[in-house]
């Protein structure tokens, strides 16, 4: 079975809408010309009979009623008759009605002419009463008042050979022209049909280019419909298949660096003491076990980040007070910042302070999940900032939301890196040493948190020479 693709669907519907449009004017002017040409030619008999109605006229004058046509015999109508009329068919080519001859020789005595009489009431004077609705009625006039009618059966058929020649040759031309426009039309419709499936075409192609794993493929836009649109459509979500291809290959690199290293301790270490190079000694059983709280370490956030992307973390929604909870993370990790030199700067600024003391700041949140946010930023200044350094931590309202201000001191970043901090496995050391550093996936799953609270999070140079995290999340 002949597969019909989107071109010759198009072609068809083209050239079969064409056909019923051509097919439809050819019938309507072949109707029309019909009736316009018995028309014309009952004008013609009209003309024709002109000469007899002022006739009819005249004697009507002279007789100053119509008993004339009543009396036996009809003697003054049948001298109209010879006067004035030719039967059609006395020429074939032209029939008309005329005045006698200028010699004085009398025409051949016709048939009676199918014409009727009838006074101005329309009551039928002359003529028989049958198929009178197919009657054309002339009025007689006499001093511009109506007097009678004189009537004749008007044309419903062409008898005439010349005239129905004529006809015959014009419906022919017809034809001939329908013809031609709808060659013209299915040659038309060809060429609009392969311009038009042209885009579709080039879009399939791609598509199938895709469908590979090409997915540099573009396709030049070229208009502005809604073929255009869907080839930029195509256009984004091929760059968006790029840039997760690409994401997904530097994912991949990243966990295999981050699992090599640890790996690779672990090996040496073991292969060590194995062969007796190193002893076993306490210090060395604790040196493959900080590894190995390395190596879990980094497993556990692959997997809490993994669970966050796929929005399977367990959020428990509840009343919380935001200061609280903030405190509640400083305080647990207080000989850490203590043993590093670290200060924490705490304010509360426009009202806040007013604020908390008398309702608190309140939103609905996940304790857990913010208690993990504010650690995972702690560690991140503690790991990324030099020693004996400052995290200031700003909170105020700002509407219905709470604003906290997150800054650090030195080193800070480039406003490239910033924009790739909340990236997966990214770190701005670009030795990437786990030794300062962590596994570079805190900051991701802090994003995911605050979004995952209806907030949003972002990061800018700080005003202390660090890095600042700007985090907006909703109150109750």
């Amino acid at each position: 079975m002949m597969k019909f693709k989107i071109k010759h669907k198009l072609f068809l519907a083209i050239i079969t809408a064409n056909i019923f449009i051509v097919l439809g004017i050819y019938i309507l002017s072949s109707l029309s010309f019909s009736s316009s040409f018995r028309e014309y030619l009952d004008a013609n008999r009209e003309k024709e009979l002109a000469p007899m109605v002022e006739a009819v006229a005249r004697e009507y004058q002279k007789q100053q009623d119509w008993h004339w046509l009543r009396q036996r015999g009809r003697s003054t109508w049948r001298t109209l008759i010879d006067t004035y009329y030719v039967p059609r068919n006395s020429n074939p080519d032209r029939a008309q009605f005329r005045p006698p001859l200028s010699n004085g020789e009398r025409q051949p005595r016709p048939r009676p002419p199918i014409v009727f009489i009838a006074d101005r009431d329309q009551q039928l004077l002359l003529g028989r009463k049958d198929k009178l609705d197919t009657i054309n009625w002339i009025a007689i006039t006499l001093d511009d008042q109506t007097v009678g009618y004189l009537g004749y059966h008007r044309t419903t058929h062409i008898t005439s050979q010349l005239d129905r020649l004529f006809v015959d040759k014009l419906k022919t031309n017809l034809i001939w022209i329908v013809i031609f426009v709808i060659l013209i039309s299915a040659l038309i419709a060809l060429i609009q049909s392969r311009f038009f499936v042209k885009p579709i075409i080039r879009l399939s192609q791609a598509t199938h280019k895709i469908s590979k794993g090409e997915f540099t493929t573009r396709i030049a836009v070229s208009s502005d419909d809604e073929i255009g649109e869907l080839c930029q459509d195509f256009n984004r979500l091929a760059k968006s298949l790029d840039r997760n291809l690409k994401a997904r290959q530097q994912w991949i690199a990243d966990i295999s660096h981050e699992l090599r290293t640890p790996v690779a301790i672990l090996q040496g270490e073991l292969e060590a003491l194995q062969d007796g190079i190193r002893d076993h000694s306490p210090e060395s059983v604790d040196s493959l076990y900080q590894e190995v709280k390395r190596l879990a370490f980094l497993i556990n956030d692959l997997h809490e980040l993994s669970m966050s992307d796929m929005g399977a973390l367990s959020y428990r929604f509840e009343n919380l007070d935001l200061v609280e909870v903030l405190e509640q993370v400083i305080e647990s990790k207080k000989d850490t910042i203590v043993s590093a030199g670290f200060n924490i700067e705490q304010s509360y600024l426009q009202g806040c302070e007013q604020d908390y003391e008398q309702d608190k700041l309140i939103l609905k949140g996940d304790e857990h999940r913010l208690n993990q946010l504010f650690l995972n930023l702690l560690n991140n200044s503690l790991a990324y900032s030099d020693s004996s350094g400052t995290v200031e931590i700003k909170v105020k309202t700002q509407g219905p939301n709470v604003l906290i201000s997150w800054s650090d001191t030195p080193p800070g970043v480039s406003e490239e890196q910033l924009a790739k901090l909340f990236d997966r496995l990214y770190r701005a050391e670009s030795s990437r040493n786990r030794n300062s550093g962590g596994s570079g996936i805190g900051l991701s799953i802090a994003k995911n948190i605050v979004e995952a609270h209806n907030g949003t999070i972002t990061a800018s140079a700080s005003s202390l020479g660090g890095v600042a995290f700007d985090i907006t999340l909703p109150l109750k």
